[in-house]
């Protein structure tokens, strides 16, 4: 199945998950809503997960679709971990293109025309965010060096392969068949496109701070996570190229 025609308009779904983002979410959604409401689009649908939150937000997130009725809320009665979240939020878009984002706000919603114009060019079914980290040297040099190990096993060159911000096409997405629970969704999904031969065109995009609250990242747990993921990633890898595993279709 051929990807759509990009000279269009599209129905677009954007997908996120939220814990514990009571402090900002409203501004966000508010923020999302109003830009797409103003761009040359098909139709748009905004898809949060609430996953377990106790703060509130998924009170806030039920009461923001009566004034904005594109957005569509999930709810988790207990926190499963983020991936687990936007897993939900995926099977639940119906656009032709899904963008994947955070709902802390860091990832600038401006930045959907300039990934929408890289795929018109590339005729690509993903774009990927390459982002200008202002993150804490820990947690740079963690992205940097899973990306270094996953470029290897991939034989990639991905400059950003852990950015969570991305803009692909949703049979493809919905058909990736993601297996990670908590924080390592943004290196999965870039994995999975890679494995179908789907070479995300990177785009530079703004990353900004938080909106409000603070990141729920625990550095040294997450670190572990994100090194046996890796392990993981590469030894799936190691078995598609043996045969063991059978390569999913593009």
């Amino acid at each position: 199945m051929s990807a759509p025609d990009l000279a269009t308009p599209i129905r677009l779904s954007v997908a996120a998950p939220a814990y514990n983002e009571a402090a900002g979410i409203e501004a966000v959604i508010a923020n999302w809503h109003d830009f797409l409401a103003g761009q040359v689009l098909a139709s748009f649908e905004i898809v949060v997960c609430d996953d377990g939150s106790t703060d509130g937000t998924g009170d806030i997130l039920d009461r923001l679709t009566l004034p904005y009725p594109q957005l569509r809320v999930l709810h988790f009665a207990k926190n499963r971990g983020a991936a687990a979240a936007l897993n939900a939020a995926i099977a639940a878009t119906q656009g032709d293109w899904v963008l994947l984002t955070d709902s802390d706000g860091q990832f600038a919603i401006e930045n959907l025309p300039a990934m929408l114009e890289a795929l018109r060019r590339s005729g690509g079914k993903a774009a990927i965010g390459l982002r200008h980290k202002k993150d804490a040297a820990f947690a740079r040099f963690g992205s940097w060096a899973s990306g270094l190990v996953c470029n290897l096993v991939h034989g990639s060159r991905m400059q950003d392969f852990n950015s969570a911000f991305k803009l692909v096409w949703g049979p493809t997405l919905r058909g990736l068949g993601l297996e990670a629970k908590g924080m390592n969704y943004s290196t999965e999904v870039t994995s999975r496109l890679l494995e179908r031969g789907i070479v995300p065109v990177e785009v530079a995009i703004e990353h900004r701070p938080r909106v409000a609250g603070t990141s729920h990242m625990k550095l040294l747990r997450g670190a572990l996570h994100r090194f046996l993921f890796v392990c993981y990633i590469a030894l799936r890898q190691l078995l598609l190229r043996l045969g063991i595993l059978s390569r999913p279709s593009p």
